[in-house]
């Protein structure tokens, strides 16, 4: 995932890594897409107890809502139970139902847990994703991509 323990995150492409990424979600309900996008992490030597790890997250999601509306949800949580940030990726063609302000259901969904620690680093990958994916364009051509690989390479993009 990140380049060592406790690295300081210069860019979000350098968080992601193909195993990761799961570009047709089977879930159709919120609850379960999270467990679908959470479990893409829980081999990760960086997440400690896998359970207690996901709860933070659902607890996270029950006090705020994490849907940003234009078909993205960014559930986070910072957490004991990580020790680097890491980033899971889902997306849903059909899109989940998450409550959204919009009204219009998900279709990306970007997973961060980060230690607890870690506050600016957590603050500065949650503001450059949502900054990154209020862009029209480049929501698209993550919806559009063939690959893990391309979808990382397109992130890659948008950063530089």
């Amino acid at each position: 995932m990140s380049n060592g323990p406790k690295t300081s995150p210069s860019k979000i492409a350098s968080l992601l890594s193909p195993a990761a990424i799961r570009l047709e979600l089977q879930a159709k309900q919120k609850v379960t897409a999270l467990r679908e996008v959470a479990e893409l992490l829980a081999q990760s030597k960086c997440v400690g107890n896998f359970e207690a790890f996901f709860n933070e997250i659902l607890q996270r999601e029950r006090v705020s809502n994490t849907a940003l509306g234009h078909d993205v949800a960014i559930p986070h949580a910072r957490t004991d139970q990580c020790s680097d940030i890491l980033i899971a990726v889902g997306r849903s063609r059909e899109g989940i139902d998450f409550e959204a302000k919009d009204g219009q259901p998900v279709k990306l969904i970007f997973l961060i847990g980060t230690p607890k620690q870690m506050v600016t680093d957590y603050l500065r990958v949650v503001g450059t994703l949502a900054r990154l994916l209020r862009q029209d364009d480049l929501r698209q051509r993550l919806l559009d991509a063939p690959d893990a690989v391309a979808f990382i390479k397109i992130i890659e993009i948008a950063e530089s």
